[in-house]
């Protein structure tokens, strides 16, 4: 084998010709090193006391696009020229004449020094009237603002500016999550605006000790990235591993928490997820609360928990808003579905294939007339309607909400009796696969549903083959795969392995929230108590 590799070095893998990834490697090499040469161009360019030249070299900088705008006026009874620029398309024009050019044009009456420490001071605490107003200087910073949809203010004769916060924030209005529904629960869900996305998280956890550390993601897109976590609550080495993953990346740009999880997740490859994402504020605090560490991205609609566990992406928020009774019966059915989603159609061929004699004698003949007269034998069928189902699924995620529905519901049953009647499948299969599908409905996280449709079909396979023995083996090595992740160093399957009595108790049973006074251990929280361990109520009535 060495010879062999050693011929493959020396003679053929020479003499081959690059490979279109190869060249697409070096392409994308020189594309970053472009746009870093761009960013190193404007990195030490500075303004000018010139206000004309100012003006032109920022809209070089930004290829004279038709929506940047620009503005020069006369301060009101000052021998003082100024001048705006902004982009139209990002920012609030009424922010704009309200807050810069009616104070500076028409309503100041102030007689201004023109020494500059004082003009600056001047402008800054007694004309300009927006939120935030900022000096700066380098050209690099004034384009970045300018594209986040911030305005400069320049004025001729200083080669120094202003930085003033006009940005306009258009989205959808806050609504009900739409993934993620609750009987019991909030009923508002997070939106594509962060900044409405951190006051649905202020509104609900009024903590001093609540931490917001901002990052600048994108070579090119440069959104906002924002860290979320409780600084005496949370295990800082999460904190400071989930910092150093972002800052590390180096790419064109991220657009969602989804595609952000994926680069900064331990294992890529991984079939489950190794984060959870969620739309719910209340469920975004309660993880923070435990001491879990939540990411927002600019234009993503959802939160991105880390660390997360399987057991964690189980529970529900309604299981913490009913009697630890219900909210057990409904953590228990969910395992049962998870358990339903993932083993019942290899569980089904591996016993009518190779094991009937475990069945009762009646279902065994049942089962038999059934599938009389098939054409293809049960893994055939299992693949056939795994596949219908799961294009079914795909197309009422497509279309639109008003038909998806419909086309789900009826497509099942309507194409479900054909194959019956057209004797391509049997009866027991149909209803082996609805099971199925109702299982998968149950499971509260869709990447981990998906994870169980991925691994539906090896282990369909692995009972056809081995039967009973096959889908052990199969479930063996899941089970070693599954405790081998990690998830910002945490185990995937914890509190089960590394094993912890007090965090098992709140795995399979709702626990009484007013029993629930320590934090997970599995998350190392600084501060471990959740609540008081005082006794509450019970008194005798007098």
């Amino acid at each position: 084998m060495n010879i062999f590799t050693k011929w493959l070095d020396k003679g053929w893998r020479k003499k081959k010709p690059n490979k279109p990834e190869e060249q697409n490697n070096k392409e994308n090499q020189q594309g970053q090193k472009d746009q870093a040469i761009y960013e190193r161009k404007f990195q030490n360019l500075k303004l000018t006391r010139n206000l004309q030249d100012n003006i032109t070299n920022i809209k070089n900088a930004m290829n004279n696009n038709f929506d940047i705008k620009t503005k020069e006026f006369k301060l009101r009874g000052q021998e003082i020229y100024a001048g705006i620029v902004y982009i139209q398309s990002i920012v609030n024009e009424d922010t704009i004449l309200q807050h810069i050019v009616n104070p500076l044009m028409i309503e100041s009456s102030l007689i201004i020094d023109k020494d500059e420490p004082i003009l600056f001071k001047t402008i800054i605490e007694s004309m300009v009237t927006a939120e935030y107003v900022k000096i700066v200087e380098s050209l690099a910073e004034i384009i970045l603002a300018i594209m986040s949809g911030d305005t400069l203010l320049c004025i001729q004769g200083y080669d120094k500016g202003f930085i003033i916060s006009t940005r306009k924030y258009v989205g959808r209005q806050v609504g009900e999550p739409v993934l993620e529904p609750s009987v019991q629960g909030s009923q508002e869900g997070f939106t594509e605006t962060i900044r409405d996305n951190i006051g649905l998280i202020r509104r609900r956890l009024r903590d001093p000790n609540l931490v917001f550390n901002v990052h600048k993601l994108g070579r090119r897109t440069k959104l906002e990235v924002v860290v979320i976590y409780i600084k005496d609550i949370v295990d800082q080495n999460v904190v400071d591993e989930v910092n150093r993953r972002i800052s590390s990346l180096d790419i064109d740009g991220v657009h969602n928490a989804a595609q952000l999880g994926l680069h900064i997740t331990d294992s890529p490859n991984s079939i489950f997820p190794l984060f959870q994402l969620t739309e719910r504020p209340d469920r975004t605090v309660r993880g923070l609360l435990e001491g879990r560490v939540a990411i927002l991205i600019e234009g993503g609609g959802r939160a991105l928990l880390v660390p997360v566990t399987l057991p964690l992406q189980v529970q529900s928020v309604d299981d913490y808003y009913e009697n630890w009774i219900v909210g057990s019966i409904l953590r228990i059915s969910r395992y049962l579905g998870l358990f339903v989603s993932s083993f019942l159609p290899a569980l089904y061929i591996a016993v009518t294939s190779h094991h009937p004699g475990m069945l009762p004698t009646i279902l065994v003949l049942t089962i038999a007339g059934s599938r009389a007269g098939m054409p293809f034998p049960g893994i055939f069928e299992a693949i056939i309607m795994e596949v219908t189902i799961a294009m079914l699924q795909e197309a009422s995620i497509r279309l639109p909400r008003v038909v998806g529905q419909t086309v789900s519901i009826v497509g099942g049953l309507v194409i479900g009796q054909a194959a019956v009647q057209a004797g391509i499948v049997g009866p027991i299969m149909v209803i082996i696969t609805a099971l199925t599908a109702i299982g998968s409905f149950t499971i509260p996280d869709y990447s981990l549903s998906l994870a169980t449709r991925a691994i539906r079909i090896p282990f369909m396979i692995l009972a056809a083959t081995l039967g009973i023995f096959g889908v052990s083996m199969g479930m063996l090595l899941l089970l070693i795969y599954i405790a081998d992740l990690k998830s910002f160093g945490v185990r995937y399957i914890r509190p089960l392995s590394p094993y912890r009595s007090s965090d098992l108790r709140q795995t399979f049973i709702s626990s009484n929230e007013s029993s629930m006074t320590k934090r997970p251990v599995f998350l190392n929280p600084g501060d471990k108590q959740r609540q008081s361990t005082t006794k509450r109520g019970g008194g005798d009535a007098k």
